[in-house]
């Protein structure tokens, strides 16, 4: 039995793998600490098995392990991994994640210095390639590139309405036991609801900054169609809030922020920076999002999680 357990879940992106497990090899773990790497193949139909057993040879960082999940999503995949994996601790990142030599050694330290804590999630830095961000990008939309930086104290509690980010978090074994596993209605976001149900379960979460990993970016994610997408998607409302004022099932506060950003999107549009007018854009979206999985729930109950599933895969690995 492993003291940590690092859960990758990866879904045709054998390339990307690789390079994330040759980063992930180069840890310097804390003397004496066992480890396992778990790679949590997501019904690939590319070459990712063959490169995890390519690497088990002359793997040396703990154990390397292979793990097939064939139902499609990543919820699936990490609950698989879950019960799957035998570690303490269970640390969790991404397929398209490179790692500082010490991520794993900081995720412990985490843990190690409060024994009272049950979630920890990190700061994960967008990677630019050649060129930088575009001009139309601003700083809150680094979500859409999943970078998270809340800055360089530790925060314990973290501010209200954090979640840990799934491709850079971690949490002790018995948290599942306690709150139940990843929900597996969630094709998006899991992560973030999960931790929100976590915090109203009273659980000890933290952000801690010296758990840093970085998330290249991808030349497919640098469009304004890659942004609208996911932000669409990030509308999906699958939970309503208890007593939230509803017009036409959707709150109210919801109808307020859009009508308001229809109003400022047209000046914002002509005038500069370039990124103020797509950040309002990029709500509008969100709020449509919100506005159409609401009525497809409320008009065709049956196949509204169908609709969600279809809607929230991913084609080509971009949303």
């Amino acid at each position: 039995m492993s003291q940590l357990s690092v859960i990758l879940c990866t879904w045709n992106r054998a390339g990307q793998l690789a390079a994330t497990l040759a980063s992930l090899a180069q840890q310097q773990l804390p003397p004496g600490l066992a480890l396992e790497v778990l790679v949590v193949d997501n019904n690939s139909q590319d070459e990712t098995r063959a490169v995890v057993e390519g690497l088990r040879a002359g793997w040396t960082l703990g154990q390397l392990r292979y793990c097939f999940e064939p139902r499609q999503g990543k919820q699936f995949a990490l609950n698989a991994g879950i019960r799957a994996s035998s570690g303490a601790v269970l640390a969790f990142t991404d397929d398209d994640i490179l790692f500082p030599p010490d991520w794993l050694a900081a995720t412990w330290r985490c843990f190690a210095a409060a024994p009272e804590l049950q979630l920890a999630g990190g700061c994960t830095r967008i990677a630019w390639p050649d060129g930088g961000a575009p001009p139309w990008y601003a700083p809150g939309m680094a979500a859409v590139l999943g970078g998270v930086d809340l800055g360089t104290a530790r925060l314990q509690p973290p501010p209200a309405g954090y979640a840990p980010a799934g491709a850079n978090m971690a949490a002790r074994r018995g948290l599942f036991e306690q709150v139940g596993l990843f929900s597996e209605i969630h094709f998006r976001h899991m992560d973030y609801e999960f931790g929100l149900r976590c915090a109203a379960a009273g659980v000890a979460i933290a952000y801690d900054p010296a758990m840093e990993v970085l998330a290249p970016v991808a030349p497919g994610m640098l469009s304004k169609r890659y942004f609208r997408r996911w932000s669409f998607k990030a509308g999906f409302n699958l939970q309503r809030r208890a007593g939230e004022a509803q017009l036409l099932g959707v709150p109210r506060w919801l109808w307020r922020q859009a009508a308001q950003d229809l109003l400022c999107w047209p000046w914002q549009a002509l005038a500069r920076p370039a990124h103020a007018a797509f950040s309002t854009e990029l709500r509008l979206w969100r709020a449509w999002g919100s506005l159409a999985s609401s009525w497809y729930a409320r008009w065709r109950p049956a196949q509204f999680s169908q609709w969600v599933e279809r809607y929230s895969q991913k084609t080509n690995n971009l949303y």
